[in-house]
């Protein structure tokens, strides 16, 4: 899949098993509606060796039903935190000129418009809108990637997005493997259900598959791309001590410059080749390791080393 350019990203990226695990800097609600604090980050994400930034935007009150009182402080702390399009274009603008790609979540219908004409190279689908078919749509109605998290998914609710994208989008879309769980003990990381994430898509379809990670450490990271994830999300702050719901369980500049390092030895460890050859360093050596037949005392028996003029096929 290919992340385009676009007048606010210059730089396109090709999302495939050869190239190096994207990951992706989840801002999330850890800006604390502060330009100056976000500009912050986006410095010690681009030093930590991130791909891109990521907001999520809503309208409070089109998200939250403030109906159920049990909400009441849900709403608050995320009407609190709400940010205007003037934040999201000043921080995309300082992000891009970083040169990371920046792009956002949104959680209502009305950002999908907004965040379009920011011209974003893609579009995140939170766990929670994994069926949120109006949503699903707007965004579909951009023709802009996808990428949709599954945390707390059914593998019904799961297949039917699947349709539903592989019809509008081909192959535009990426899954994310994520476990709603914050943060999300080692145990319970469920890295295998990537492999069962892939057996749902389509036949032959060039989907990548991902992991949003909300656990504590890297291994669960480490694991996925070992995988076969391709796109890593990590939240991130400045700060672990900062005032806001997220910040404890987000990765600090020293922690992601690690997760950076972890998910690239990964991928060199995975391997990226289409085929299952071996590497033309082990047939070099093979005249010592391979057998030939031979008469031996009466015999034929197959024996090391394999025949000069008997090269293996």
């Amino acid at each position: 899949m290919l992340l385009p350019k676009s007048a606010a990203n210059p730089t396109e990226r090709q999302i495939t098993p050869a190239e190096p695990p994207f990951l992706i800097a989840e801002f999330g609600l850890n800006h604390n509606r502060d330009l100056e604090l976000a500009k912050r980050m986006v410095d010690a994400a681009a030093a930590s060796g991130v791909n891109a930034v990521k907001l999520q935007s809503y309208t409070t009150r089109y998200f939250i039903n403030r109906r159920f009182e049990n909400v009441h402080g849900l709403y608050d702390i995320f009407a609190g935190l709400e940010l205007d399009l003037d934040f999201h274009s000043r921080l995309r603008d300082y992000t891009v000129a970083k040169g990371l790609l920046f792009f956002s979540t949104p959680l209502t219908v009305d950002w999908v418009e907004k965040l379009q004409s920011l011209d974003v190279p893609a579009f995140k689908v939170a766990s929670g809108d994994v069926n949120n078919w109006p949503l699903l749509d707007a965004i579909l109605g951009t023709g802009k990637p996808l990428l949709v998290s599954t945390g707390a998914a059914s593998e019904n609710e799961v297949r039917a997005a699947v349709v539903k994208l592989a019809q509008a989008a081909k192959d535009k879309y990426v899954l994310l493997h994520c476990v709603s769980l914050y943060p999300t003990p080692e145990a319970k990381a469920n890295i295998g259900r990537i492999a069962r994430l892939a057996a749902l898509l389509p036949p032959g379809a060039k989907v990548p598959l991902g992991f949003s990670d909300h656990s504590e450490g890297t291994a669960a990271a480490f694991a996925a791309v070992s995988a076969g994830a391709q796109i890593i999300e990590k939240h991130f702050t400045l700060d672990k001590n900062l005032p806001g719901p997220d910040q404890r369980m987000s990765f600090d500049p020293s922690e992601m410059s690690t997760l950076r390092r972890q998910i690239d030895l990964a991928h060199s460890i995975r391997g990226n080749r289409e085929n299952a050859d071996c590497f033309s360093e082990e047939t070099a050596g093979d005249y010592y390791g391979k057998r030939s037949l031979y008469d031996f005392e009466g015999q034929t028996l197959a024996m090391r080393p394999r025949h000069p003029d008997f090269p293996v096929p």
